[in-house]
């Protein structure tokens, strides 16, 4: 009740300043383009009271922990329900940590580390931030044009932070009461955690060859939002610095960095490197909904004709999710080095307060295909691609790029879903023909004899050479008899 009480204060304080003409804010802008209730994440900064932006914890069992302020704006036409539980029309919110790092192979891999439980919403200021004007309200709703800070000791009240498994964030409907364990206090429990061996110097302006780059973001979720259609633009990413050594580790603000409005993390490492490609997915969902997925993706030469595939998709609010990932790659090709990354669920965050499943996704070369998916284990816990996660798949092939379609694969239904990236190219050949002059003649013939014997064919040559009956995709002795018959056809 003094947190009530405190917010129902600064409420009637905040709203005398409204009345007299507003509080002005350097990001000001005109809002109400979007028709029904909007909010999203408009700074994720220090709080008007001057608490800090970052509560910053000490690490327990390998991990660290921190929570951001949040604040919210409504750039909607409609007020926002923000009623106080144990009722259930109030937003929630999340955190995630993401990394920009170069591999020392010398590709680039964005990367979630950590997700935080969520915050449950339960009184509304009136601030502005977002807006020009703000229609105040008694608390009960965000009021159009207005903003409502959270402080980052707020959002981190342990006691208060419910599971992401209840919430469907395609609908924003959540349950109640908030399904929690035993009450938690102190440690890291159900915070914003990263494994401390994921944490490197940064002050986030150095190039990613000498310091990784991390990205804070925040998300509110909410049912009367989604309703309206708006719930896509509800996530806002900032870059931040960290310091420390061991198991000592500060998180902090970067003054020159602001928040990316209404983008959510994945979107960093586009703005980081225009060569990322990056595609919007609209998924169908239940009931005729639809969420966002998006899937990023860079090819990087390697040298001695090999490159690096690696692929980032995040579900920004998919309640179906995302259960598998499939890149095709002509069979032609040698693939290596083929890797999975996720990020961990903790404290007992599934269905029934057990952990949701954090085994990683096996990945399979047949038929054409790099292809990944989650591993069977339990309906209600299987670690799927999630909402308000973001999952790599990656490897090596000695094919240049392209950009063409991969497949993923829904996992509460049967229904494939496409999305442009780039991917090794298909290959194409004519039969026969290994030097590749679009003819079959006396000159393929050293050449296939030298791969032959001595192996080493490109993934063009391979598909020349292969002429036996039933191909398996190299050149062997099986093809010998066909090779030479095919020579001496001039053509197969």
């Amino acid at each position: 009740m003094k947190a009530v009480t405190g917010r129902a204060i600064a409420f009637i304080l905040v709203s005398m300043f409204v009345t007299l003409g507003g509080i002005q804010h350097a990001h000001a802008q005109p809002c109400g383009v979007v028709t029904g209730p909007d909010v999203t994440v408009g700074d994720l900064a220090t709080h008007p009271t001057g608490e800090p932006f970052l509560s910053n914890f000490p690490s327990s069992g390998g991990l660290e922990a921190f929570s951001v302020a949040t604040y919210s704006c409504n750039v909607g036409t409609v007020w926002l329900n923000w009623l106080q539980s144990p009722n259930a029309n109030h937003p929630v919110i999340g955190q995630n940590f993401f990394r920009l790092q170069r591999d020392p192979a010398g590709y680039n891999r964005y990367e979630q580390l950590g997700q935080s439980w969520l915050k449950h919403g339960f009184f509304a200021l009136s601030n502005i931030l977002c807006c020009t004007s703000c229609s105040p309200t008694d608390g009960t709703h965000l009021g159009v044009g207005c903003s409502d800070p959270y402080n980052s000791s707020r959002n981190a009240s342990q006691t208060q932070l419910g599971p992401k498994w209840q919430v469907n964030a395609t609908t924003g409907v959540h349950l109640h009461p908030v399904a929690n364990p035993a009450p938690a206090t102190g440690g890291v429990v159900r915070l914003l955690q990263i494994d401390i061996n994921d944490l490197e110097v940064s002050d986030g302006t150095q190039p990613i060859t000498d310091q990784p780059r991390y990205y804070v973001e925040g998300q509110y979720i909410a049912a009367d939002d989604a309703a309206a259609g708006n719930k896509n633009n509800n996530a806002s990413y900032r870059p931040i610095a960290v310091t420390g050594s061991g198991s000592a580790w500060t998180f902090a603000r970067i003054p020159a960095l602001p928040t990316v409005r209404e983008k959510p993390g994945i979107r960093a490492w586009r703005a980081f490197d225009p060569t990322v490609s990056e595609t919007d997915i609209i998924t169908p969902e239940d009931g005729g909904l639809s969420a966002l997925v998006i899937v990023a993706g860079q090819a990087t030469d390697l040298g001695d004709g090999v490159y690096h595939y690696e692929i980032a998709i995040q579900n920004l609010n998919s309640e179906r999710s995302i259960g598998s990932v499939s890149v095709p790659v002509s069979p032609y090709a040698t693939v290596t080095n083929i890797g999975f990354h996720d990020v961990d669920y903790h404290d007992g965050d599934g269905s029934g307060n057990i952990t949701t499943d954090g085994t990683d996704w096996p990945a399979v070369v047949s038929g054409g295909a790099v292809a990944w998916s989650y591993v069977d284990v339990s309906p209600a816990n299987d670690n799927a691609l999630r909402w308000g996660t973001l999952y790599n798949y990656r490897f090596d092939c000695d094919l240049p790029p392209t950009t063409a379609n991969i497949t993923l694969g829904q996992y509460r239904v049967a229904n494939s879903l496409t999305a442009k990236t780039q991917i090794p190219t298909a290959v194409t050949c004519l039969r026969g023909d290994l030097n590749d002059d679009l003819s079959v003649d006396g000159l393929d013939v050293q050449r296939f004899a030298d791969r032959l014997v001595n192996g080493g064919a490109s993934p063009k040559e391979k598909c020349a050479g292969d002429l036996e009956l039933t191909a398996d995709f190299g050149i062997d002795a099986d093809d010998i008899e066909p090779f030479a018959e095919c020579v001496l056809s001039n053509g197969c």
